[in-house]
Formats: structure tokens, C-alpha cells, sequence
């Protein structure tokens, strides 16, 4: 189930990511689920249009917690900014729970814009999963991968084999 989720909201960044929108604030609490069990994003009040001059992109807007290094900073940045939120989101759907314990402080800034403090990626985690949450937090958004190979990647796995290694795992 947890495979399903993820690859229902790479599916649809990818798609936004096609069309050249950043949505600039994916969280788990804007990812719904239809009646036909199918997780949708919503609240697309900060998307934008991905500007064709990175410097024109510099805003820090969305939820702190989910922000990629780039945007805490103020850099210029682009949609790989969502692809680190969606790893958040991963990791927050695969622990059930909250990134860093919901305290989300100056102090857990400096840390993530030092490339020092990730949320821990749990033991039992399958590696699979593990290696997509790994890839998606790179600090250098050049080497995050795009959201259809995430899409790729989640479309790999064998959910038969994850489905017995515990992917749920409580904190």
C-alpha cells in the first residue's frame, strides 16, 4: 500500500513536472485519497509556472518542513524542489510519522541547509525504498532524479517481495 501511495503522487508530479508547473508545497496533508483508493495533490495555491531563468524562482514559500535546502536558503531553484518534498512525504508515509519529531526549528534549518540532518531512514526499510528516499534528498538538486524515474523506479518494485519485508514500519 505504501508503494502504491508513493507511486500515485510520483505519477502525478511527474505529470505537473511535464507541464512545467513546480507545486512548491508537497506534503502528506495535501494528498487525498479517492473513492477508488487513488491518492490525488491538491492545493496548488503556490504552484507555479517553472520560470525559464532560474534566478526568477527564489521565493521561500510552502511548508518549512518539507522545503528542499535550495528554497530554505533563497537560491535559485526549480521542480527537483519538489522531488525532495515528495521524499519527505516517502519517508513520512513509510514511518508513519512526523520528520523531526514535527519540531522543525532555526536550529533543524542550519542542519538541512548543511546537509547534516535528514530524518533516518528506518533499518527494516526495504532497500529499494531506502535507495529512492537517498536519491530524492541529494543536497544538490542536479542530482535528484526526476520524478518519472522515481515513477520508473516505484513501478520496478516487486510489491509481493516489499509487502513481506514490513513496509510499514511505526516509530
Amino acid at each position: 500500500f505504501v508503494i502504491q501511495i508513493a507511486l500515485d503522487v510520483a505519477r502525478g508530479l511527474s505529470y505537473l513536472h511535464s507541464k512545467k508547473i513546480v507545486h512548491k508545497d508537497v506534503k502528506t496533508s495535501n494528498l487525498i485519497m479517492d473513492k477508488d483508493a487513488r491518492v490525488k495533490i491538491i492545493d496548488f495555491g503556490v504552484s507555479r509556472i517553472e520560470a525559464s531563468c532560474p534566478l526568477d524562482m527564489t521565493a521561500q514559500i510552502g511548508t518549512i518542513d518539507y522545503m528542499a535546502p535550495e528554497v530554505l536558503i533563497g537560491v535559485p531553484y526549480d521542480h527537483k524542489c519538489d522531488v525532495y518534498s515528495f521524499r519527505i512525504c516517502l519517508w513520512e508515509i513509510y514511518c508513519c510519522s512526523i520528520p523531526y519529531n514535527g519540531k522543525f526549528l532555526l536550529l533543524t534549518q542550519v542542519h538541512v541547509n548543511t546537509r547534516v540532518l535528514r530524518p533516518e531512514i528506518p533499518n527494516k526499510c526495504p532497500s529499494i525504498v531506502a535507495n529512492i528516499m537517498k536519491q530524492c534528498w541529494h543536497a544538490d538538486p542536479k542530482e535528484r532524479p526526476e520524478m518519472k524515474e522515481v515513477m520508473l523506479m516505484l513501478e520496478a518494485i516487486d510489491t509481493s517481495q516489499v509487502a513481506q519485508m514490513d513496509c510499514f514500519h511505526f516509530h
